[in-house]
Order: C-alpha cells, then sequence, then structure tokens
C-alpha cells in the first residue's frame, strides 16, 4: 500500500492545469448566464412616469410592473436580453439591453384613432364599436399655449366644428362654435352646441374652465348619439372630463406659461399730410353736390383752416401766421394749400392708431396634486391667469380651482365628488367700434393737447383721442365680474355583477356683477364740460340644479352576444335673475358707486326659470364585436312649451360592420393591412334654445302715460301652439385602419332637416308688436367630413411623427316657409334682373329652395376715365343727391336689364357669409426629448363685407383718415385707368357707401395657429434637481393668416365690423412635476 506521500508524489502539475481549465470556463460560462439586475424608468412624451407599465424579458417568465414614478427593477439571464414594455394607452415596445444596467425608456401614445376609447351620452365606447360620429380632440393642442377661453383649442381639431374668432385677440373673449352649419335659419352662426362637464350641463359653455384642468373632450355630432339628451342635442354635444387621481401614485406638477401678444395686422391708414391735400380737394368736389359744403374749408374741422392755438378747436391744421410760427419750432410740418397755393397750411401730427394698441403680457400658473390609495383617489388644482389685451384698458384676470375626489366605500360601492370655482373680471371697453375703426382713424391734425398741456378730446366721443375717452380721469369707469361654482356628487353601486346604479346630483351658481360710471368729459368734443355723469350697475345670476339616476346592466351571452341595456331619469331646473339700476347727476367723479347718482333713470328686475324633466334609455349589442346595434331615446318634457306641446320624444338608431372580422375578409386582405367598419345612423333631435321661458304665455311690462300715471301693457303676444324644434340626422360613415392602423381614416356623409323651426315672424303695425314667436319653416343641412390620421415614419425610427387632416363641407337649404301667396313662400329679398331668364326675380331673402344669408351688392364694373366716358353713364337713381350727373373717376355700375337706368334691380350675387369648407392640418413631431407641434386650420367658400374699409374711406363717422390703399390706387387724373373711384368727402358721388361689390370680399384663409417647440430636460438633470420630470416649450399662436382678405380679421361672419383684432403671441412655457 501506497504512503499519502507517495501519491502526492505521483501527481503531476501538467495533469492538474487541465483540470482547472476545465473548472475555471465552467465558472466563466455559468457566470456569463446568471441573471443580473436591470434598473430604469418609464416616462411617456410629457416626461412623467407612468405606473403600471409591464416590463418582461422577451421569451422568458421574468416580469414586473412600474411603481408610482415608473421606476422599475427585473432580473434577466442571457448576454443580450431584451425588454419588452406594455401598457394600455401606449404603442409596446422592445428594447435590447446590450450589456447596460440602466434602461430608461419614452413611450409613445398609442394615437390610432380607432382603438381609443371615447365618452359618449352617459357612459363610454371603444371606437371599435362605436355606430355613430364622434370626434375626440387630440389634447396635445392644450399642452403648450395659453388659451384664455378653452373653446379656441377646438380650431381646426374637430371635422366638422367650426370655430370662429369673433373676439380676435381680446383676452377672455369666447369663440363662436358652430357644429355641422347650426339649426337656425335667421342666424346659423347663433347655434349653439350643449355642453357638458364631468356630467354637468354649462349654460356658460367652457368659459370658465381652465384648460390644464382637462382630461379629454368629445364632441358628439349626429342624432343618434345626441339623441339621449334629446331637447338639448340638436346642434351637437361637446362633452369635456376633468383630471382625476390615480391610485398608488403621488404628483405634485406646476405649470407655468408667460407670454406677449401684439396685433397681427392693423389698418394703414393715410397720412396727415395727404389726409389735408384730398381731403380739402374732396370737399371742393363734394360742394357740387351740397353747395354750403365749400363752408367746411375755413371752417374748424379736420381739414379744414378755421382752427386755431385755443382750447375752443379740436384740430391743428391752420394757416401760416406771425402768431403761430413758433409752431415749426416745435415740430410741427407745413404744406401749400391745394385750393389755394399761395397759401401755407400748418399741422401737427399724431398717429392715434398707435395710442389704441400695445404689447400685452400674460402670466397664466396652474399648481396640481393628484394622488391615491386603493380605496380612493384625489385631484387638486388651482390656477391663475392675468391677460393684457393689446387694446389699452382691456384685461382679463381669472382665478379658478378644482378638486375632484373619489372613495371605495366597499368592494361593490363607490362615491364621488367634484368641485369647480372660477372668478373672472373682464375689463374691456363698452363699445369696440368708437375704439377699433373710429378713434383709430382720427385724423394726425387732431390736437393730442391743448397749449395749457392738458390733453384733448380729439373730434367727440364716437371719433376722439383713445388717451382721453378710454384711458385717465375722463374714461368711463367699470367692470365685469362673474364668479360660478360647480358642486356635484355621485356614486357608482354594483348591485351584482353586471349591474350598476349610478346617481349625480349637481349644483351650478354664476352671478355676473356689472357696473359703469362716466366722468364728466367733453363727450361732445371741445366746448362744454358735460356733467350728466351717468352710472349703471346690474347683477344676473344663474341657478341651476340638475339630478340624474342611471340604472346599467351588462352582459355577455354564450361568450359572443354583448349587451348593455340602460336606463335613467334627469331632472334639471334653471333659475335666470337680473337686477340693474341706473341713475345720474352725481354730484362729484369721485364716488362712482350707484348710490351718489342725484337723479335715477330706470331700475328693473326679472325672475324666470325652466324645468325639463326626462326619461332616456339605450342599448348597444354586439355579436363579437362584428356586428354593431345601438338604440336610444329620450322622452322629454318642458316648463316653456304650451300645455298641448309641452313633451316630446326622441329616439335613435344606430349600426355598424366589423367587415375585417369577417372570416372572407381574410382570405382577402389581412386584418393588419387593412380595418374596415361600416356604420349608418339615424335619430331625432329636439330643441327649445332660441325659447324663453314664457313665451307660450306671453309677458307685460310697464309704462308711463300721459300724466305720469303708470299701467301694465302686453309685451309679448303669447303663443299656446308653440312646439318642439325637431332635427333629424341620417348618417353614413366609414372607419378605416390601414397598414397595422398606422394610417386611420373616418368618414362621415349626413343630411339634417330641421322642422317647426322656432323664430320671430314679422308683424304689421298695426298689431302693435313688431312680431312674434312661432314655429317656421323647415332647413336642410347636407355635408361630408373626413378625418385622416397617419404614423409617418416606422416603429422603430427615433423621430416620430403623426399626422392629422381634417376637413367638412357643409351646405344649407330652405325646403318650406309659412304660407304666404307669394311665390316659394318668400320673405324679404331684393328683385333684381336675372340675365340668364331675361326677367325680374327676386334673389336672397327667405324662399323655399334658397339658401341661407345670400348677398347682394351693385356691381362695379369700372372707373370712368374722363368726364366724357362718365357722361354715358346711365341715371343714377341709388344717389341720394339730386344731382345725378357722374364725372371722370366716378364708378362705372352694371345696368344689368340694360334700360339706361340704375336702380335697386341692378343688384348682382356676391357671395354668402357662411363657408363652405372648413378643416385643419396639424403634424407632431418628436425626437428623444424634443417636441414640434404644428397646428393649421382653414375655411373656404365665405364672404366677408369689409365694412371698416367702407367707414374709413366714405368718411361716414365725419372727419375720418381713408385709408392709405385708397388714397395710393384712387384715380387723381383725368384718363387715369384704375379701379379705386375719386375721393369725395363723406362720399357725396355715392361711389362707396351704397354698396360697392368691391368691398364684399373673399373670406377664405390658412391659419398657422400654433407652433410650439418643447424639450423635455434630461433625466441626469431632472434628477439632479430631485424633480420627476420638466418640459420648457416655446409657441407662437396666430403666427400668420394666408389670405385676400384685407380686413382685421378673416374670422368674421359676414361681416368683418371692426372688432378686435387678432392678436399673435409669443409664449414661454415651463411644466415640472415632482
Amino acid at each position: 500500500m501506497a504512503s499519502p506521500t507517495s501519491v502526492v508524489k505521483t501527481c503531476s502539475f501538467t495533469k492538474i492545469l487541465p483540470a482547472v481549465f476545465v473548472i475555471l470556463f465552467q465558472l466563466f460560462f455559468f457566470a456569463s448566464f446568471a441573471q443580473r439586475v436591470i434598473n430604469g424608468v418609464v416616462r411617456d412624451a410629457k416626461g412623467a412616469g407612468i405606473p403600471g407599465v409591464t416590463v418582461t424579458e422577451k421569451g422568458k417568465t421574468a416580469t414586473t410592473i412600474t411603481d408610482n414614478n415608473g421606476n422599475y427593477s427585473i432580473s434577466v439571464s442571457g448576454n443580450n436580453p431584451v425588454l419588452v414594455f406594455t401598457s394600455t394607452g401606449f404603442k409596446p415596445q422592445e428594447v435590447a439591453i446590450n450589456g447596460r444596467s440602466d434602461v430608461n425608456l419614452t413611450m409613445d401614445e398609442n394615437v390610432s384613432k380607432l382603438d381609443e376609447v371615447v365618452v359618449i351620452g352617459y357612459g363610454s365606447q371603444s371606437r371599435q364599436k362605436l355606430t355613430t360620429a364622434v370626434s375626440k380632440l387630440d389634447t396635445r393642442v392644450l399642452e403648450n399655449a395659453t388659451f384664455t377661453n378653452i373653446g379656441t383649442a377646438l380650431e381646426g381639431n374637430i371635422s366638422g366644428l367650426q370655430v370662429q374668432s369673433t373676439g380676435g385677440g381680446q383676452p377672455g373673449a369666447a369663440p363662436r362654435i358652430i357644429l355641422r352649419g347650426g339649426t337656425s335659419i335667421n342666424n346659423p352662426n347663433g347655434a349653439a352646441p350643449l355642453y357638458i362637464v364631468d356630467g354637468v350641463i354649462r349654460p356658460n359653455g367652457l368659459n370658465d374652465i381652465n384648460g390644464a384642468a382637462i382630461e379629454s373632450i368629445q364632441v358628439l355630432k349626429d342624432a343618434a348619439s345626441t339623441a339621449i339628451y334629446g331637447a338639448r342635442g340638436s346642434n351637437g354635444v361637446i362633452i369635456a372630463t376633468t383630471k382625476s387621481g390615480r391610485p398608488n401614485r403621488t404628483r405634485v406638477g406646476y405649470t407655468v406659461n408667460a407670454s406677449l401678444a401684439r396685433p397681427l395686422k392693423l389698418m394703414e391708414y393715410a397720412s396727415a399730410q395727404d389726409y389735408i391735400y384730398w381731403n380739402r380737394l374732396g370737399v371742393k368736389a363734394a360742394a357740387v353736390y351740397n353747395a354750403t359744403l365749400i363752408n367746411r374749408l375755413t371752417q374748424a374741422n379736420g381739414s379744414g383752416t378755421g382752427n386755431d392755438l385755443t382750447n375752443a378747436t379740436a384740430f391743428t391744421t391752420m394757416y401760416l401766421s406771425p402768431a403761430n410760427q413758433f409752431k415749426l419750432g416745435q415740430g410741427w410740418q407745413s404744406m401749400q394749400d391745394p385750393i389755394d397755393p399761395t397759401k401755407t397750411i400748418i399741422f401737427n401730427e399724431t398717429n392715434y392708431q398707435d395710442l389704441i394698441y400695445r404689447n400685452a403680457f400674460t402670466n397664466d400658473h396652474y399648481l396640481d396634486l393628484s394622488g391615491g390609495t386603493d380605496r380612493a383617489t384625489f385631484y387638486a388644482g388651482l390656477g391663475y391667469l392675468n391677460s393684457q389685451g393689446i387694446a389699452i384698458e382691456t384685461n382679463y384676470k381669472r382665478l379658478s380651482f378644482n378638486l375632484n375626489g373619489s372613495y371605495k366605500v366597499t368592494d361593490n360601492f363607490n362615491v364621488f365628488g367634484k368641485l369647480q370655482y372660477t372668478y373672472r373680471t373682464n375689463k374691456t371697453i363698452a363699445n369696440l367700434a368708437n375704439l377699433f375703426y373710429r378713434s383709430a382713424s382720427l385724423p394726425g391734425t387732431a390736437k393730442y393737447t391743448f397749449e395749457d398741456g392738458t390733453i384733448a378730446p380729439g373730434q367727440n366721443s364716437s371719433i376722439g383721442n383713445p388717451d382721453y375717452y378710454f384711458t385717465g380721469p375722463y374714461a368711463p369707469k367699470g367692470n365685469t365680474a362673474d364668479e360660478t361654482t360647480t358642486m356635484s356628487l355621485g356614486g357608482r353601486w354594483t348591485i351584482i355583477k353586471g349591474l350598476t346604479f349610478e346617481p349625480l346630483a349637481s349644483i351650478f351658481r354664476e352671478s355676473t356683477p356689472v357696473y359703469s360710471f362716466q366722468p364728466a368729459a367733453l363727450l361732445n368734443g371741445v366746448g362744454t364740460l358735460v356733467t350728466t355723469r351717468n352710472q349703471s350697475a346690474s347683477n344676473n345670476g344663474v341657478r341651476q340644479y340638475q339630478a340624474d339616476a342611471v340604472l346599467t346592466y351588462q352582459h355577455t351571452f354564450a361568450a359572443k352576444h354583448n349587451v348593455e341595456i340602460k336606463g335613467g331619469f334627469s331632472h334639471y331646473f334653471r333659475e335666470n335673475t337680473t337686477l340693474s339700476a341706473s341713475g345720474q347727476n352725481a354730484a362729484t367723479d369721485l364716488i362712482t358707486t350707484l348710490n351718489a347718482a342725484g337723479s335715477p333713470t330706470a331700475i328693473s328686475s326679472t325672475i324666470s326659470d325652466l324645468i325639463i324633466q326626462s326619461g332616456f334609455s339605450r342599448i348597444n349589442y354586439d355579436y363579437e364585436s362584428k356586428y354593431l346595434l345601438s338604440l336610444n331615446a329620450r322622452y322629454d318634457g318642458a316648463s316653456n312649451l304650451g300645455e298641448k306641446n309641452k313633451f316630446g320624444f326622441f329616439p335613435g338608431i344606430s349600426a355598424g360592420w366589423n367587415v375585417y372580422r369577417e372570416k372572407f375578409y381574410e382570405n382577402l386582405l389581412s386584418p393588419n393591412t387593412m380595418q374596415l367598419k361600416l356604420r349608418a345612423s339615424y335619430g331625432v333631435n329636439g330643441n327649445i334654445s332660441g325659447l324663453g321661458d314664457f313665451q307660450p304665455q306671453g309677458s307685460y311690462t310697464t309704462t308711463s302715460l300721459y300724466g305720469g300715471q303708470s299701467a301694465i301693457l302686453s309685451g309679448q303676444i303669447p303663443n299656446e301652439n308653440l312646439k318642439w324644434e325637431q332635427s333629424k340626422t341620417l348618417d353614413f360613415g366609414a372607419d378605416v385602419g390601414l397598414f397595422n392602423n398606422k394610417v386611420g381614416i373616418i368618414f362621415d356623409y349626413y343630411v339634417r332637416r330641421t322642422d317647426n323651426l322656432l323664430t320671430t315672424v314679422s308683424l304689421p303695425a298695426s298689431t302693435g308688436f313688431a312680431s312674434v314667436f312661432t314655429n317656421f319653416g323647415s332647413l336642410e343641412n347636407r355635408g361630408v367630413e373626413f378625418e385622416l390620421n397617419i404614423d409617418v415614419l416606422p416603429s422603430k425610427s427615433a423621430l416620430k411623427w403623426q399626422m392629422f387632416l381634417n376637413a367638412a363641407k357643409t351646405s344649407r337649404k330652405i325646403l318650406k316657409l309659412p304660407f304666404n301667396g307669394i311665390d316659394k313662400n318668400r320673405q324679404g329679398g331684393v328683385l333684381v334682373y336675372d340675365p340668364s331668364s331675361k326677367s325680374y326675380v327676386y334673389m336672397g331673402g327667405l324662399q323655399e329652395g334658397g339658401r341661407v344669408g345670400d348677398l347682394f351688392a351693385y356691381k362695379q364694373l369700372g372707373i370712368y376715365a374722363t368726364d366724357a366716358d362718365a357722361a354715358k353713364a346711365p341715371i343714377d337713381n341709388i344717389a341720394a343727391s339730386a344731382n345725378k350727373t357722374r364725372y371722370g373717376g366716378d364708378v362705372q355700375w352694371a345696368d344689368l336689364d340694360g334700360n339706361g337706368i340704375l336702380d335697386s334691380r341692378d343688384q348682382v350675387y356676391v357671395g354668402n357669409p357662411y363657408p363652405t369648407w372648413s378643416g385643419g392640418f396639424n403634424n407632431f413631431l418628436t425626437y428623444k426629448g424634443l417636441s414640434l407641434n404644428i397646428r393649421t386650420d382653414f375655411t373656404t367658400g365665405n364672404t366677408i363685407y369689409n365694412y371698416p374699409a367702407v367707414i374709413a374711406n366714405s368718411q361716414a363717422q365725419g372727419d375720418a383718415l381713408p385709408l392709405k390703399s385708397y388714397i395710393d390706387k384712387m384715380w387723381k387724373t383725368p384718363g387715369q385707368i384704375t379701379t379705386v373711384p375719386r375721393y369725395t368727402w363723406q362720399d357725396q358721388s355715392g361711389n362707396i357707401f351704397k354698396g360697392n361689390s368691391t368691398y364684399y370680399e373673399k373670406g377664405d384663409f390658412l391659419a398657422i395657429r400654433e407652433v410650439s417647440l418643447g424639450y423635455r430636460l434630461p433625466e441626469s438633470l431632472v434628477r439632479r434637481a430631485k424633480l420627476s420630470s420638466a418640459r420648457i416649450s416655446f409657441t407662437v399662436t396666430n403666427l400668420h393668416y394666408f389670405t385676400s382678405f384685407t380686413g382685421l380679421n378673416p374670422e368674421d361672419g359676414g361681416m368683418d365690423n371692426g372688432h378686435y383684432p387678432i392678436a399673435r403671441t409669443y409664449a414661454i412655457g415651463l411644466n415640472i412635476n415632482l
């Protein structure tokens, strides 16, 4: 037996080395495939962490879920494993580790329109099963821009929804929103949709809602989707949902936007020298029609020489003399008198339009806190907005607070409560027309100050010095405030599996105090101080109670038949109150309240209420998500209709077919290549929005008769036969998804007929009433709507590009009017000569088969180059002057019937105020932390009457500046060929003001509504600052309008009334989350 020592001696090193090498290789091999830990953060496009994201190692069982802040940690195996990230509402993504230990990811939202969930009446539904016309706002448009009114965010984003910025750049101004052309025959622009926020009807729309608190906005468009709202849904329904807290996630966020606004475009008026030169010649030319006008040349007016240096005259134009020669050394100008070249006129020039506008600053702050547990969630938001207007003395402030909370009382019963409070003040000019196209055109020759340094008033309060009438001690004092409070309490009780009961009760209150005071001032221009001191105060209130109770049953039979049955009851009460008083002759300007008035002039108060009680139901059915059917109905009773017509029944039916789920379809096309759904709907809506609370019963008013005795008189004719206005809509649609839904198409064609239209009808003077409210005729709207969304680049591309296009065409036709014995039951209109039939026909107005709103004017063919050419003109029976002679430089009007006489029958069609096409084109691009949003919108087919240009060029307000373009292009010398007539003071020649076709302009425009560049700060920097995310942005709003319209606002409906100009806004924003 060998000894141990001998055994060791026989084990050579060369035999041990291979064994050691094998052991080391095995250790290295196993180590390379041992599990290791990967950490990271998953964020959304805004940089906020996403909780609940499932993180899985591809092909393995290792799985984890991100925490409240998006953090995760997972153990993986292999040398280069791949992680798969999935979460509802986001696109799934795969990421190779490539040896990293920290893997952070930004997930992209699933923007496919065909996969989204939309809110509908009393519930929500997947678009896959949706059978009606519903559009959803992409809330990315709310991220960067400061919206003083959230309604403007809808502009160009919803097909068939036209948003007109009639308030221009006025902060806080509510836009006019019209869906599918509206249902009004007399005022299609006035048919507002129904607004619902968190289940509560909002009588004032979205005016007081802070956009930062909005989670989603849906627009219900066809009658089948809005029928469940019955009497309120004929003009469409806009549903907004505010943000709520999420379980197991606590988050603090702060957003601030600071912006600078400037007028996008202003009128360009003639210089003071051009004004004096041509106005004096224009007065001489006008004296042919009225000989007394020649006296204006020597009177105290904008171009007259009767002014002096005293406070008794308002203008600076005067002949040069030794007494005033020193003014030339103080910046005054001089020129040769075009009437008497031997004399010199001196004057001082002030650009009064420059005094009206300013650079306006806005700051908008929003602080929110949200979070919760498995049983309770909360969300609180506090906002403050202070927005200057680009016009002097205009300002809008808003303080808002919203609180949403929910609590899981038991496993089958949840309660929730919502509170919204807003306090707004809106400082504006009482008469914007005086400011924007009267004072703006005050001749530059008007004195800004008198010789003693006191500020001068200009011509008068209608066309005066802005710094006198709108700012300073002589300006009207006043303010408008608005306070709204909404409180709602609801619950969800799951009685048994599939059966739920959801009650909701809410209170809405609004109070609007307004006051005004006019200090003693030179309201009529230089001269006597007016000490009337008119003042007024009012307070309008709205009190609304709403209660809804909804029972829902959902069940799936045989794993294929899915049924949802919903029934409910709704009670709505609204009370309007008004209280107003006015007075005058206060003893001082120091006390502006109404109690200081020496003489009360009026006092009034009203109380009116409306009650609507309703029952409603809906049945949704689908077979394997393939065949879809929806039935809904509402039975409404309204207190403001006659006893026999109080109740109305409004049903709706819709059906859909997901063709791509058929087996035969799979043999034709892969569902990933093309998904196709066809749908159709029909529904009936009611409308009483234009009806007063006591219209059927009539109304009474008080008046003072002889001897100071008061009496009660009938103020309104009762009409107990008033009934529901009804709209019946047929809608055909298709939803298409191409290439795995990278391209989505939504198409709708609709026909809507509205019968028993509620409107006023004029009455003969012999009745003692101007009009009566009645059901009046039928109107038809037809249209097509198209939405296209494209995920342009491959899914794996680092650059993401989503493109959205929508367009809608709308046409309106009057089908029926009350019988009146006239052809086509015409009301109003113009008798004109029709060259095609060579006969006189009535056009415009309201007539069966006609359109709503057609415009007619006298057609300008050209300008007579010489007096000899003008001698051939037809006799002008439209001219106000007794002198019918036409001269060189006058307009050559079209004599349509060739009878040698120009009269009202020679008018031609010049357009329609309502657009034919409207839509928008939006692009969203993201690359790593960078994002670029470009939003545009357009309208075509409408005509706008450029009234401010007419007012300026015709001097309709007395001494006013004409436009520079008019002076540059107008006829000046015999033989000149131009398209602009000669200058006569106050258009005595009748070339402009009576309805010249050249002032009816195309309103087509393409607006670059918003360009926004954002940057999400790197995670390393954010973590050092102990933040969850941070993002900065730069946004330009109303960057440019491509339009041929020469006025200020191409969005005006039919007539540019000199409204608040559009503002271009530059905003810098910061958003941080803790």
